[in-house]
């Protein structure tokens, strides 16, 4: 007889009143119905909980309000503490899923009965649902050394067992939000082995309120810190990624010029990628480290050149 499993799909959210709903549909249009929706809410100031509340008079979604906002570290944490299914996947409520990624996870199961921990790929799309980023996944024969370079596995598209979803949970500590995913990964797959559904079946919206966008660097340089000297600390851990330390501590350096660079401090990301190359030379072979430095570059040429650009332009409009 088959089994058809039950997914929790866990759903953080903070003042996305404007936007969970699409998510919501997204998993309303699913091919396969056997899950549970648990929305934990950290104390919207929006109109949050007015938007989800005909979802919670009809029993299509739980909802779970913090008295004060945790952090999405705490609420992944919350939902992982009620959740019932054979699986749970975390989806943050402003992204979607593909109509059939729950039904691709349930057959993923039924081939691989012995699966804890899989994934599915995702893209960036924009808020008409076009592609504006498709993602490079490393390849799974080395997972250890993969997730060291950097967090593939993100927090879409992945689907955890009961066994591992009821052990584990998401660091809260202050200093790590922002690299709260990337530490519970590095835990988790340096025990598990993941799997993978070669399909596109998630999608991250790109908006100009995502959080990732509104990250104090500084702070989140120390985050990152901690969590390798974390790593470093721990018997098992250490063991495990003993090769792969100086890995870490270069992607870690790598992601905070990305949001420099989005920050537009381009001399600051610059200095993030000279600290990356300094801890491990083969981060010039990381396609995020060359683009990062390309945009930095690019970046400070132009604004050096921009005050001479403006005489040119303002002298050609004084000549008209």
């Amino acid at each position: 007889m088959k089994h058809f499993p039950l997914f929790s799909i866990v759903i953080p959210t903070y003042n996305r009143g404007a936007l969970i709903e699409k998510t919501l549909q997204s998993i309303w249009q699913q091919t396969y119905s056997h899950y549970e929706v648990i929305v934990v809410d950290n104390c919207s100031t929006d109109n949050t909980t007015e938007v989800l509340t005909p979802y919670v008079r009809n029993q299509r979604i739980r909802f779970i309000r913090h008295d004060r906002n945790l952090e999405r570290a705490q609420s992944r944490n919350t939902g992982m503490g009620v959740a019932q299914g054979d699986f749970l996947t975390l989806l943050d409520s402003d992204d979607l899923m593909y109509p059939t990624n729950l039904e691709d996870a349930a057959n993923y199961v039924a081939a691989h009965p012995d699966s804890k921990c899989f994934h599915n790929l995702s893209q960036m799309v924009d808020a008409d649902g076009k592609v504006i980023y498709r993602p490079r996944f490393p390849d799974l024969k080395d997972q250890v050394k993969a997730i060291a370079w950097g967090n593939f596995m993100g927090c879409t598209g992945d689907f955890v067992h009961r066994e591992i979803y009821t052990q584990y949970r998401f660091a809260t500590d202050p200093l790590i939000i922002g690299a709260e995913d990337w530490e519970f990964w590095l835990r988790v797959l340096a025990r598990y082995k993941v799997g993978r559904i070669e399909k596109v079946n998630s999608a991250v919206v790109h908006h100009e309120t995502r959080s990732v966008n509104s990250q104090n660097i500084a702070r989140l340089e120390q985050g990152v810190q901690l969590v390798v000297k974390n790593i470093d600390a721990d018997p098992y851990l250490s063991s495990v990624y003993a090769n792969h330390l100086k890995s870490i501590a270069a992607s870690s350096m790598t992601y905070l010029a990305m949001l420099a660079n989005e920050g537009g401090s381009h001399k600051l990301a610059l200095s993030y990628l000279y600290r990356a190359a300094k801890e491990n030379v083969g981060v010039f072979r990381s396609r995020r480290f060359l683009r990062s430095l390309q945009i930095a570059l690019f970046g400070l040429v132009r604004r050096i050149s921009s005050p001479a650009d403006n005489a040119a332009q303002n002298s050609e409009r004084r000549q008209a």
